[in-house]
């Protein structure tokens, strides 16, 4: 899309902030009107805009996307998508422990265990863990409480958790750096533990290296989105 637009402005409304171009606000891709809860987003969003060249480029854009998101899909289907994360809390990564080789099982342990610590000691959350690939079924009570934590968090705040989570492959690991008891660089190690070993010993190829890319740059405008909504 050809950049239409000159003048770049954030504009208060309705006790929240919008972006305005040429003095009109914009919107998100179904409609909805783009209000932000702080002046701090709406500032980040229109200096997205007001960087676009000649066209307009959505994916030089991650601020705009992640509030699009929490308007349109988090906003508009919030049980749906908590549903989704207790199912995630089910099968959560650092559950699942290796049972070889000594190296790894080590790794896990220094690394795992003290995030099932906190989230035990602070959310009253004990998840059962097993090695291998037994599948373990979390208790319906353990579920119940993972879910009054995700339902007490606002919109734009999950926009940021669901992120952090699904690229860690953790509800523990996204919550230890939601509450800010991690760095991103520590939830970036304990989310991708295995496949750092793997390519500790064999190397990695240039496809997984651009993957592994794009799943830090979602981890890292995750946390910048979260810093925007407090």
């Amino acid at each position: 899309m050809k950049r239409f637009y000159k003048k770049v402005s954030v504009a208060e409304q309705d006790g929240m902030y919008t972006v305005h171009l040429d003095g009109k606000p914009i919107k998100t891709p179904i409609k909805s009107p783009c209000l932000m809860p702080n002046k701090n987003m709406a500032e980040a969003v229109a200096k997205e805009w007001d960087e676009q060249e000649e066209d307009v480029d959505p994916h030089s854009m991650p601020i705009t996307k992640l509030v699009n998101t929490a308007i349109d899909r988090v906003g508009k289907r919030r049980d749906d998508l908590i549903d989704e994360l207790v199912e995630f809390a089910g099968s959560d990564q650092i559950c699942y422990r290796a049972e070889h080789p000594t190296e790894l099982v080590d790794l896990q342990d220094e690394n795992w265990n003290p995030l099932l610590d906190y989230i035990n000691e602070n959310h009253d959350i004990s998840f059962e863990i097993t090695s291998g690939i037994l599948f373990v079924e979390q208790s319906a009570s353990i579920l119940s409480k993972y879910r009054k934590i995700v339902e007490n968090i606002e919109s734009f705040e999950l926009t940021a958790y669901y992120g952090m989570t699904t690229v860690a492959g953790s509800v523990t690991i996204g919550l230890a750096l939601f509450e800010g008891k991690i760095s991103i660089d520590d939830a970036w190690n304990a989310g991708l533990l295995d496949e750092n070993f793997q390519i500790s010993k064999w190397g990695s190829d240039e496809e997984a290296e651009k993957r592994r890319e794009g799943l830090r740059a979602e981890l890292d405008n995750a946390a910048k989105f979260l810093s925007l909504c407090r």
